[in-house]
């Protein structure tokens, strides 16, 4: 108890860089603007006035990994508003793409009186937590307003654990008010349970990320976009690439392009903010470098060398044009640790990894046992990898077929995950009616 107020004291001393962070506005990124009271609990009421699933995903990525549980809850309960909350403004415009009965709200920091007026003001029936966002007061308060909170498709990495363990302290007992915590896989739930959880509280459905679908419309753009580049190019993506990563994936591809001549490289940098600088990058070594925030649907795209992925929520669509996929934050030593290889796989994408993928690592693990994923240690044997696809594109095929075995044979988490909210929202239905 002493340990939360002296992190809460912490928090309130600590407002105004907080603050300043999570409202500065950042290159690339939508701005906050008016909504910046959210931040601090004072956010408008919803349009309805029946009580809402409240889930909670950071940002963009998670807010991907929400989408197959958001449609499917719709599906199943019609009736029921869904309010989402991101951090991150990018997280908000991921939100305001989807449809249906849904708003959105930017998550408040975690200051009690912030947390509890929120609460108050939404009023949600339940609240769903995506991944692993854990927040010591809004736990607490969430269990002493009955809420049940439940943290699905949770993972915890080992630095994660350990980042715990060091506060367990601070976290044990706000960790305990969880209702139920949906894990990954079993060396998820083990880990949680090193952080004092107890086995009732734990269970492990896989990750609903294997739960991928592609709407048409998504591959029909993503073959669009192919006949614009040329439909008989080899087309390499480089996806969420980081700083100092760009450098790296151009230096290989000025070797690919001594062998493949009409090969073109789609590059999908992972932040907005950094739009601008990769921008320049391509154009001082390949002057045949176009922006998609800059090109039209009818544009004629087949003498161009690099196509810089420049924009929001598209990624689906670039990879879908694409034949071979390098996945980013992998080659940069344990700075990031990887990016998820399961749309490109989904996707029926050979997939390249460099060697840095520990926040990944049970998928790609997968990935590798099966001849999935091919991982290179550097520039040169990104190249010499791209280049051997290339001039073997029976190679290529035959590993994205792996590669979308791997997915195929892993779905069903959202059915397992499914039953468990099911569980917990008609209880918490029934025990409105009966108010």
């Amino acid at each position: 108890m002493l340990t939360r107020l002296l992190y809460t004291t912490s928090l309130y001393i600590l407002s105004p860089a907080i603050l300043t962070l999570l409202l500065k506005n950042k290159k690339g990124k939508p701005p906050v603007g008016d909504r910046w009271k959210e931040f601090i609990g004072i956010a408008p009421e919803l349009t309805q006035s029946q009580q809402p699933i409240w889930i909670h995903a950071v940002s963009v990525g998670e807010v991907i990994a929400a989408t197959p549980i958001i449609n499917a809850l719709q599906q199943q309960y019609p009736e029921l508003p869904l309010l989402i909350t991101t951090t991150t403004s990018t997280g908000a415009e991921r939100v305001a793409a989807l449809t249906g009965n849904i708003e959105h709200r930017y998550f408040p920091a975690d200051y009690p009186c912030a947390v509890k007026q929120f609460i108050k003001r939404m009023d949600p029936a339940l609240c769903l937590i995506m991944e692993t966002e854990l927040w010591p007061n809004m736990l607490t308060i969430c269990k002493d307003q009955g809420i049940p909170t439940i943290v699905v498709n949770a993972r915890l990495s080992e630095k994660s654990q350990q980042k715990y363990q060091r506060f367990q302290s601070l976290f044990s007992a706000p960790l305990q008010k969880l209702t139920h915590i949906l894990c990954q896989d079993d060396n998820d739930q083990r880990r949680f349970k090193t952080l004092g959880l107890n086995q009732s509280q734990l269970s492990v459905t896989g990750t609903v990320k294997f739960d991928i679908q592609f709407s048409e419309s998504i591959i029909n753009n993503g073959l669009s976009l192919r006949q614009q580049l040329g439909k008989q190019r080899p087309v390499v993506i480089a996806s969420s690439t980081h700083k100092g990563e760009d450098e790296i994936v151009l230096a290989a591809f000025e070797k690919v392009k001594q062998q493949h001549t009409n090969a073109v490289l789609i590059l999908v940098p992972r932040h907005p903010e950094r739009f601008d600088d990769v921008a320049t990058l391509c154009l001082s070594k390949f002057p045949k470098t176009q922006r998609r925030s800059q090109s039209q649907a009818t544009d004629d795209l087949s003498n161009i060398d690099i196509y810089l992925g420049d924009s929001m929520g598209e990624m689906p669509i670039l990879l879908a044009a694409s034949d071979i996929c390098f996945m980013g934050g992998s080659l940069i030593g344990d700075k990031v640790g990887g990016h998820n290889l399961l749309e490109p796989a989904a996707l029926s994408k050979a997939c390249i990894t460099g060697p840095s993928y520990f926040n990944f690592a049970d998928v790609t693990a997968q990935l590798l046992d099966c001849n999935g994923v091919a991982v290179v240690d550097d520039e040169l044997e990104l190249a010499n990898k791209i280049n051997e696809l290339m001039s073997q594109p029976e190679l290529a095929v035959t590993m994205g077929q792996q590669a979308k075995h791997v997915v195929e044979k892993n779905k069903g988490a959202l059915s397992k995950i499914m039953q468990t909210l099911t569980y917990y929202i008609d209880q918490t239905i029934n025990q409105a009616n009966t108010k």
